[in-house]
């Protein structure tokens, strides 16, 4: 049966009078289209929700959790438990925290499977603090209390931040003169960071946290009397993946 003898909801396609459309044409559907808010059912061009899902469902971004820490100049380098506390307490911003809920665990409605993790040490942060936190401190990422990874920081690139790779003012110079100094454990760009092989999956609710710990005791260098002299160090370690989360209305 040739195309002139088939028939499509009881016409026969050789009786339809196909024709393309005028500019006209096209130009009024556009129009009737944008005044009746139609054409996108996800959030796309004219109609327009604030999600592109259900309030009440689920969706997948990419997501991390991160938290930070800060040692003064002189001061121990300190046990420390981080993402123990969310944002919002013990003057916790979203400079220093995006984890919300209670703290130590994934937040209620959110999943997190885990990719990559990394570790951001201040640019200001003087080379011997550096060699100390790399030789001395053991970083533990614990799922309740069961260490998933053990390693020290310097595993975990950074990703981001400026990198040094020369100083200046070296030799006879004048009173106050120092060298500029500026580094980081990782290049700048975002793919450089400790990929996990095998992902981790983290439930909604999970007890979690990341334990820096020195295992052999260091204060971090002095404010004054060195050269050059200590200013402290923040450290922020991200936990990065596909987030799931509950849309709100």
């Amino acid at each position: 049966m040739n195309a002139a003898h088939k028939v499509v909801f009881g016409t026969r396609l050789s009786d339809l009078q196909f024709r393309e459309a005028t500019d006209r044409q096209v130009a009024a559907l556009v129009a009737g289209s944008r005044s009746r808010g139609e054409r996108s059912l996800r959030g796309f061009w004219y109609r327009r929700h604030r999600n592109e899902v259900l309030a009440g469902q689920t969706t997948f971004r990419d997501g991390w959790y991160y938290d930070t820490v800060t040692f003064a100049a002189g001061a121990a380098f300190a046990k420390t438990a981080m993402f123990s506390t969310p944002i919002g307490v013990s003057s916790k911003t979203l400079a220093s925290t995006n984890l919300t809920g209670q703290g130590g665990q994934v937040p209620a409605g959110e999943t997190l499977v885990v990719r990559s993790i990394r570790v951001s040490i201040s640019n200001l942060t003087v080379p011997a603090d550096f060699a100390n936190i790399f030789s001395n401190v053991s970083l533990q990422f614990l799922v309740r209390n069961f260490p998933i990874y053990q390693c020290t920081p310097d595993w975990f690139p950074c990703g981001n931040g400026m990198v040094t790779f020369s100083v200046g003012n070296l030799g006879v110079l004048p009173t106050g003169t120092v060298s500029v100094l500026s580094t980081n454990n990782g290049l700048p760009t975002q793919d450089a960071v400790y990929n996990l092989r095998y992902p981790y999956t983290m439930e909604s609710q999970l007890n979690f946290l990341v334990l820096l710990n020195p295992e052999t005791a260091f204060n971090m260098t002095a404010s004054s009397g060195v050269n050059p002299v200590g200013v402290g160090t923040t450290i922020r370690v991200y936990l990065e993946g596909d987030r799931q989360a509950v849309i709100a209305s």
